[in-house]
């Protein structure tokens, strides 16, 4: 079960690669995009707290734009692919997955039935912060991010 919360979020800057992802393909597809973003940050070009964020855009057909980021920890110029982005900012619909990433899904129906039965409507981008990685998927939690339209409920 997962509990939806309504909050108000800050932008956070993040070191990112923006890609065309066919849908269903983001657990395969993700590695090649952050390898250039932590490679950026192993040459001195971005300073990387080390947390991936998935933030997905928007989507055409069969296809997904996502950018794949990592946290940065200051601003930094562009290095090669890798782009200074923020995370989308306002008010949002957000809930925590524990478990195993194969499961996500779960997360963002939850978010998107609390959505539908709140009246809430979604303002576009959604995105996912991963916790610190662990071969247990018991141990593995992810928070779930969408934006919404208009202000906070009360």
């Amino acid at each position: 079960m997962h509990e939806i919360r309504e909050l108000t979020v800050l932008p956070r800057l993040v070191a990112g690669v923006r890609a065309q992802v066919p849908r269903g393909r983001v657990g395969q597809e993700f590695g090649r995009h952050l390898e250039q973003v932590y490679a950026a940050g192993k040459a001195g070009a971005v300073q990387l707290d080390g947390q991936n964020v998935f933030i997905y855009r928007g989507a055409t057909g069969n296809m997904l734009t996502v950018d794949f980021c990592v946290g940065a920890k200051a601003p930094f110029t562009t290095a090669g692919a890798v782009v200074p982005l923020e995370t989308p900012h306002g008010p949002v619909a957000m809930t925590i997955h524990v478990g195993d990433y194969g499961r996500l899904g779960e997360a963002n129906a939850a978010i998107l039935d609390w959505c539908r039965a709140q009246g809430r409507t979604l303002a576009g981008p959604s995105w996912e912060v991963y916790g610190h990685w662990d071969p247990d998927p018991a141990k593995l939690r992810t928070e779930v991010y969408y934006l919404l339209k208009g202000p906070l409920t009360a």
